[in-house]
């Protein structure tokens, strides 16, 4: 049976990731020997079957985290907690060569967003779930990549296969694990009058304010940096990315440096201007999206990153490999 690997994806069907998900478009199993080879087919994803969406950014030869996101056509909504299995492979020419594959874990998150009442109150609502399928994943070689997915939702009932294509870099197109981290200097606590000029959660943790990042780099002692909106994230997945991060700090907040920056300029964004990206969001760590958590070692080097959706295990990982 021919595997299908389309070259485009409808934008339609996107919407519900949000738009910081839909720019990541425009944007371990065994290995096989190439001997099976497939032929491509180039075909649109039938409106029955469900709408495969690479959501990782800056994949590149070697290991990288690989986030899935599935959509059904039928109401737009997320295909959530399903069990999945992917094959990747290369496609070099007409022949795609089955590399690998792997059963992602399914990853369920709560959207929220925040707003400010005329009394100066924040409240958070949530806006639905949103979620996604999250493997380690190496590529061998950079090029034009397709994954099947294949798998049964969360009442058993197989899934139609479905296939994706993607790209992977010689080399990431920005900062990676093994980079110093960016000796970056935003504003903090000493430099406002209020918290809420620097941060728009509900309840800030001050801590998260108390240094720059030049400052926790530099500390000698672990530290993670997340990059979240809680009140203008596009993508309405920051609050609770943040939310885990304050999980954390809950926990190692007496063993390694925390820092939030909201990637916005708060007072544009109240004044309901167009959001505008800090200049250290992209002048120094080359973000074009929110959010983002980077975890750096105690020598100032970037262990792990993560973008989109992540879970507390996630991070919690990186982190503890990091203190040692």
């Amino acid at each position: 049976m021919p595997s299908r690997f389309p070259r485009t994806q409808g934008l339609a069907s996107l919407r519900i990731l949000g738009p910081a998900l839909i720019s990541a478009l425009a944007l371990v199993g065994a290995c096989g020997d190439g001997s099976d080879d497939e032929k491509v087919v180039l075909t649109p994803v039938p409106t029955s079957a469900p709408f495969p969406i690479v959501i990782s950014r800056d994949l590149e030869v070697g290991e990288n985290r690989f986030m899935l996101g599935l959509i059904n056509q039928a109401d737009e909504q997320p295909i959530l907690g399903a069990d999945l299995n992917l094959r990747f492979f290369l496609l070099d020419g007409s022949d795609p060569v089955l590399k690998s594959e792997v059963e992602p874990e399914a990853l369920k998150i709560t959207k929220t967003y925040t707003h400010t009442h005329d009394d100066g109150t924040v409240e958070t609502h949530e806006a639905g779930e949103t979620g996604g399928y999250v493997s380690q994943v190496t590529f061998e070689a950079a090029g034009e990549w397709g994954v099947e997915v294949t798998g049964t939702d969360v009442n058993g009932e197989a899934l139609e296969a479905v296939t994706a294509t993607f790209n992977v870099l010689a080399e990431s197109a920005g900062l990676d694990a093994g980079d110093p981290a960016p000796q970056s200097v935003q504003r903090v606590l000493a430099d406002v009058a209020d918290i809420a000029q620097i941060d728009t959660s509900q309840t800030p943790i001050t801590e998260m304010h108390d240094k720059t990042i030049a400052q926790a780099v530099t500390s000698g002692r672990p530290t993670v940096v997340v990059f979240a909106s809680p009140s203008f994230c596009t993508s309405q997945i920051c609050g609770p990315t943040k939310d885990v991060v304050d999980d954390l700090y809950a926990t190692y907040g007496g063993q390694a440096n925390f820092v939030h920056v909201e990637p916005y300029d708060i007072e544009k964004a109240r004044a309901g201007e167009s959001l505008t990206p800090v200049p250290l969001l992209t002048d120094d760590w080359g973000l074009s999206s929110e959010p983002w958590v980077f975890v750096v070692d105690a020598q100032g080097i970037i262990a792990a990153k993560f973008d989109g959706i992540a879970s507390y295990e996630e991070m919690e990982a990186a982190l503890a490999a990091v203190l040692g």
